[in-house]
């Protein structure tokens, strides 16, 4: 029932506060809660029955007169670099991106488990024969391989249906109905944001502690304590990605945070940056540990290339402000 309370709301938010608009917003509330009401007494899920009651009633021309309706209503046409998304489309869209979000996160799961397979792979082996044979050598290889190729198989097939959707560098127009509805969806995904975040960042506080209580208490040699540095960070990581993806496509839909207007261009150049850093990143790792052996101290380009890129984007951003206040 918040999520109605929350739509209605933001229905009515740039309305001017009148009598007039106060009784029609509370109709529409009324309605709306009755509907709600009803398709529970149906069977109805919680999601299916708000959904139904905003289809209802969710449309502010049938509670507002036109004065009040028209500053509200749907842009005739839309510049070139925006596009309007009827309700329909919004919805196929938010569908993929909760799909999309899965498979990013699954994927950057499986690559950080690759390498910790393998050192799982070695602890195994050695501690089952004291000393591992050719074979068991090479089998221990083939999981880190299977699970780089999965996530990359991931990466792929997902971020090709991301691109039929042509949003990129686009900003999305809404219905007023609309808006609002996706409006109120992202103030309460906000709190399962805000805990998936802190999750995360436990985890990733924690990734390094496993690692020395596992040293302490098996010995500076026993492989587990990379398999549980990975292991953590590779959940924190995969919380980040899952829920940061969802965040970011209420954002992109509504036009807020890093995807208003103003930082389109910041954003753009920062993206570009990313998308060549970060797997400049994981390469150099790869030849590390396959090349030289160093597994066990590589991973640390990993944090050093996230605080350099984050200082970068701070001070690049800092620097287009002033750039436009001048």
């Amino acid at each position: 029932m918040d999520t109605i309370s929350n739509y209605v709301d933001s229905v009515f938010a740039q309305l001017p506060t009148t009598p007039e608009v106060s009784e029609q917003k509370n109709a529409m509330l009324t309605k709306m809660q009755d509907k709600y009401q009803q398709l529970k007494a149906e069977g109805k899920s919680e999601h299916e029955a708000i959904s139904g009651a905003i289809a209802a009633h969710g449309n502010i021309d049938d509670f507002t007169s036109s004065s009040t309706a028209s500053a509200s209503a749907a842009p005739a046409a839309t510049p070139e670099n925006e596009v309007f998304l009827s309700p329909e489309q919004v919805d196929e869209y938010i569908n993929h991106r909760h799909h999309f979000a899965w498979a990013m996160a699954t994927g950057v799961f499986l690559c950080i488990m690759g390498p910790a397979s393998l050192f799982l792979g070695q602890y195994l082996t050695g501690f089952r024969g004291g000393r591992t044979s050719e074979l068991l050598d090479i089998l221990t290889i083939v999981p880190l391989f299977l699970f780089i190729a999965a996530g990359v198989a991931l990466f792929i097939l997902y971020g090709m249906k991301e691109q039929q959707f042509e949003l990129e560098e686009k900003r999305v127009q809404l219905d007023t109905a609309t808006y609002a509805r996706l409006k109120a969806e992202h103030k309460n995904f906000r709190p399962r944001l805000a805990v998936a975040v802190a999750i995360g960042v436990a985890l990733c506080i924690l990734a390094p502690v496993s690692m020395l209580l596992s040293v302490v208490l098996l010995g500076e040699e026993n492989g587990l304590s990379l398999v549980f540095l990975l292991s953590f960070i590779a959940i924190g990581v995969f919380l980040f990605i899952f829920y940061g993806i969802q965040d970011e496509t209420y954002e992109k839909l509504l036009s807020i945070g890093e995807f208003a207007k103003d930082k389109a261009e910041k954003n753009k150049v920062v993206g570009i940056v990313a998308g060549v850093v970060f797997p400049l990143a994981a390469a150099v790792y790869l030849i590390a540990g396959f090349v030289y052996g160093m597994w066990a101290t590589a991973w640390i380009i990993f944090p050093i290339v996230g605080i350099l890129f984050g200082i970068f984007a701070t001070v690049y951003n800092g620097y287009m402000d002033l750039r436009k206040k001048k």
